[in-house]
């Protein structure tokens, strides 16, 4: 059943002031896509360095924003064979120009969608792809991590930081995890870090060292940016991989040559949207977080709900930093 649309929608860049809700034009479902009534949408902080200008895909004004949500089928195009009328989807997240899933309906790709794991709620099952196939991609596809690797995750307690810590354990790897935030350490051993460490009180090179028994972490993945990676570049294991992901510190990364020479260690500047367009590496990332999710190793951890007259509010908590987990926002 079709339902009057409101969307999303931002016309010039800046921060959540730019955004607003609006009526829509319904878009024309071409003959691989899918509309969707959507009953929930994920926000990712993608979405704010979109609006801010700061992501790699340009906007077109008026652009619509958001790559996450859940919701029921309604229309499908004419070559669609995987889904049916009435399935319940999730859409995984892919960045386009001018399109956005953050509204009450949406038209996607078929290839971007799978369907709901029915163990999960709404807000759990929009808060599934980028908070785990970001760091599937960059530990599974390119790092080739395995048990015998240490992993340091700094910035931990994002949701894609969370993410990490399951997708690196169930990859078999230790891990050890930083945070800003003293009560934010019980969460990150809940998640599964074997080590936290808590930037400006511990001294994450002896936490490394401890933890490694000296060998060094062989994959960092790292959004904070600026001198982050100076922290512990002196604590890595040969041949070891850093992804720069974000530059939460707002400055773009410093990376120490000398000292990485050291090790023959890289700095791979990493977004998921590289990987999820390859339909292969899309396929096995999806079928192993499935798999999981279904024996229930991997749980997405929800941090908050807003109602969607309250999105411009989500989108200012997101830039507080405060949360621990995805920011959703349900259709009422």
């Amino acid at each position: 059943m079709s339902r009057p649309e409101s969307a999303v929608v931002f016309r010039k860049l800046g921060g959540p002031e730019v955004l607003a809700v609006e009526a829509a034009s319904p878009r024309q479902v071409a003959e691989n896509d899918v509309r969707i009534n959507v009953a929930a949408f994920a926000l990712n902080r993608a979405d704010l360095m979109f609006i801010h200008g700061e992501h790699y895909t340009i906007p077109v004004f008026p652009s619509r924003i958001g790559s996450e949500a859940v919701g029921t089928v309604t229309e499908i195009g004419e070559n669609v064979t995987d889904f049916n009328i009435g399935d319940r989807v999730t859409s995984i997240p892919f960045f386009t120009a001018t399109d956005g899933v953050q509204g009450t309906t949406a038209v996607l790709p078929a290839d971007y969608l799978t369907l709901a794991p029915p163990e999960l709620s709404d807000a759990q099952a929009c808060s599934v792809w980028m908070q785990y196939l970001t760091s599937y991609f960059a530990f599974a596809e390119v790092a080739n991590l395995g048990s015998e690797d240490t992993v340091l995750i700094t910035a931990a307690a994002s949701s894609a930081g969370l993410g990490a810590i399951e997708i690196a354990r169930a990859l078999g790897a230790k891990v050890i995890a930083t945070t800003r935030s003293e009560k934010k350490r019980s969460l990150l051993l809940e998640a599964g870090a074997n080590e936290v460490a808590l930037v400006g009180v511990d001294d994450l090179g002896e936490v490394i060292d401890r933890t490694t028994h000296g060998k060094g972490v062989r994959v960092a993945f790292d959004p904070v940016g600026g001198e982050s990676l100076g922290t512990y570049v002196d604590h890595l294991a040969p041949n070891a991989v850093i992804f720069g992901y974000g530059t939460l510190s707002d400055l773009q990364p410093v990376i120490p040559m000398a000292a990485m020479c050291r090790t023959q260690s890289v700095f791979h500047p990493y977004s998921m949207f590289n990987h999820v367009g390859r339909a292969e590496e899309r396929r096995r990332g999806v079928d192993f977080i499935l798999e999981r999710i279904s024996s229930g190793a991997l749980r997405p951890r929800v941090d908050r709900v807003f109602a969607f007259d309250q999105v411009l509010d989500a989108y200012r908590y997101m830039e507080s930093n405060e949360q621990s987990g995805k920011i959703v926002v349900e259709i009422g």
